[in-house]
């Protein structure tokens, strides 16, 4: 109790909060120029100012199938084994590509047959768009088929004993036994092999058991002779003995996809906020006065700035949901704003708001809704910051730039806008309405008469 009374008589207190403009304005420049700085750091080391996600860009996509493996449980999972395995990425030539995934993984058809995630992921710098498709791309797949879905075997050739090791479990009760088909399989390839190779591969169904020691991970073909081991024949085993999709699931795709926030789309959502704001003005203007409108409308635009900022410095990726947070930190800050112009209207109506100059009528507005407005934030980010915790993903990312555009909001409310409005009444007529000295005005130059007498 005694801790939320000195609460309650600390915001009754007046900060003079609209004679500190400069420390007001000072704040959200500083928050720019290091903004600035940073982009500029960002473009010459990391190649980009901002971090723009394959909706703005552009970029490639995999769907790493899983037949019916994918669950609710492992699906975060499946997730960081994705991202580990596209860290390490190595092409053909031995040289290594640390992939960055572009927005959350997507998660569909969980629980079913035909369960999948769907990964973006923007292209390498300084990596062609050929080089992309005929060595990158390739070896993306490559690398998740054997990194994840563990369909892919490593070989092994000592002599009479062929071993091929999977990545996981061979003999999984689902629809057949898949230890049975890769076993089939492997008597199909034998005479293919044989005859390419002239490895002298013999050997029956019977010869070709499950060893229980390596957590039935490994297939072990024990031969009726010694096998002539060379790299090509160790390839055409690896490219023979996948597991069918069937079990494991597959990884497709590695194609070129389009940005899907155009810039039609940019235009008409930019155009959308631009009208949005022009009717704001209007009503505002009509509503309260035409320097409340403009006020607002700057602080407004002061978020915005806020919010593009946060994101360039923590370099957080945006993609198509920052619109739509955007949007949101508007509605929700422009809302506070028309609360205390709501009151500065009220206290212009009192006759005794003209003894007094425009901050003392903007204080006074401030102290009446300050702890609205922040009792209104404080429980607004509870809740947001939960979603940001303990929310998945895609969630997550949406909840940072709200909650950036709700402190930036709170902060243009509370101090940007009423000071603004204070000085912009001390322009014009706008003056009369205040206790004001007058301004001083300069003195007419004597005329040449009264100089000659």
């Amino acid at each position: 109790m005694k801790l939320t009374k000195r609460f309650e008589n600390l915001l009754e207190k007046d900060f003079h909060i609209t004679e500190k403009r400069k420390l007001i304005f000072g704040i959200p420049i500083a928050i720019l120029v290091v903004a600035i700085v940073l982009m500029i750091v960002f473009n010459f080391t990391l190649g980009a100012p901002l971090n723009l996600s394959t909706d703005f860009t552009g970029g490639y996509s995999v769907d790493v199938k899983l037949s019916n493996k994918l669950t609710e449980e492992n699906r975060e999972t499946y997730y960081k084994q994705i991202e580990s395995v596209l860290r390490t990425v190595t092409d053909e030539n031995g040289k290594t590509y640390n992939i960055s995934i572009s927005g959350a993984m997507q998660s569909q058809g969980i629980g079913t047959d035909d369960s999948s995630i769907h990964v973006r992921y923007s292209a390498v710098s300084g990596v062609s768009e050929s080089e992309m498709s005929n060595l990158v791309n390739p070896a993306i797949i490559s690398a998740l088929e054997s990194g994840v879905l563990g369909k892919i075997p490593t070989v092994a050739i000592d002599g009479k004993t062929i071993t091929l090791t999977y990545g996981e479990v061979i003999n999984a009760q689902n629809e057949g036994n898949p230890f049975d088909v890769l076993r089939a399989q492997f008597t199909k390839l034998i005479p293919t092999l044989n005859e390419k190779y002239n490895c002298g591969i013999s050997a029956t169904e019977s010869d070709i058991t499950l060893d229980a020691q390596s957590g039935n991970k490994q297939i072990v073909i024990n031969c009726a002779s010694d096998v002539v081991s060379s790299a090509e024949l160790e390839s055409a085993l690896v490219d023979g003995m996948k597991l069918p999709d069937k079990y494991y699931g597959s990884v497709v795709g590695g194609e070129l996809v389009g940005a899907t926030v155009s810039s039609e789309l940019l235009f008409k959502a930019m155009l959308a906020i631009s009208l949005a704001l022009i009717f704001m003005l209007c009503y505002i203007g009509l509503r309260f006065q035409l320097s409340s409108g403009l006020a607002c409308i700057i602080a407004l635009f002061h978020d915005i700035i806020i919010v593009f900022a946060a994101m360039a410095i923590f370099h957080i990726e945006i993609n198509n949901t920052f619109i739509a947070a955007i949007i949101t930190i508007l509605g929700y800050s422009i809302n506070n704003s028309i609360i205390l112009f709501d009151r500065v209207r009220e206290r212009m109506r009192l006759a005794s708001s003209k003894k007094l100059t425009p901050e003392a009528v903007a204080n006074a507005s401030i102290k009446e809704t300050l702890l609205r407005s922040i009792n209104t934030t404080i429980t607004t980010l509870i809740m947001i910051l939960m979603v940001a915790i303990i929310g998945v993903t895609d969630i997550r990312i949406f909840a940072f730039p709200i909650i950036i555009g709700l402190l930036a909001g709170t902060f243009s409310s509370i101090c940007i806008a009423p000071s603004l409005w204070a000085l912009f009444q001390r322009v014009g007529k706008n003056r009369e309405n205040f206790a004001l000295a007058p301004k001083n005005k300069p003195e007419k130059p004597a005329k040449a008469t009264e100089l000659s007498a």
